[in-house]
């Protein structure tokens, strides 16, 4: 069942940042991206980092809309056609230890570090017009509100200002 209108809400973010705990704890179901790509023929070969390509476009050309309320689980779950996002940021210090216990490679922890550090996803977003929430904290009643407001990336976290 939807939510005022809303199917699909997308859970994006630097890798690490807590993207696929958070979608545990809200209950509702969920589609990895990956997992989606690869039952789609869109995902390319895995590299020695262990990532592997997704071909968004055709995937995205094939996305239909869940028939009910669901999240979507990943990084580039904004390149979608999702009807809403939740944006999730964390401390770069935190980011980097999280991703070295899982083994990620220096270059690829730097690299992410680096993308938090800027401004993460927010970059992509300038110009959405989707409902879009940052953070974790709130996020229940936001869905149960029927996602209704709206961030920007003017109002996101800033970790370059300092505290």
């Amino acid at each position: 069942m939807a939510v005022h209108g809303i199917r699909s809400i997308g859970v994006i973010g630097t890798p690490g940042c807590g993207k696929t705990t958070l979608c545990k704890t809200l209950g509702l179901p969920i589609i990895s991206l990956k997992e989606y790509a690869e039952s789609n023929g869109c995902l390319g070969e895995i590299e020695s980092d262990g990532a592997a390509a997704i071909d968004i476009e055709k995937l995205s050309s094939l996305w239909r809309q869940p028939a009910e309320l669901t999240l979507v689980d990943s990084h580039l779950a904004h390149h979608l056609p999702v009807d809403a996002l939740i944006v999730l940021r964390c401390h770069p210090d935190e980011l980097e230890d999280r991703l070295r216990d899982r083994g990620y490679p220096i270059e690829k922890i730097q690299a992410n570090v680096e993308v938090e550090m800027l401004g993460g996803p927010w970059n992509d977003l300038i110009g959405d017009s989707r409902p879009i929430f940052e953070g974790s904290e709130g996020v229940q009643e936001w869905i149960s509100n029927g996602c209704q407001s709206h961030s920007t990336p003017d109002s996101a976290i800033d970790w370059l200002s300092g505290p």
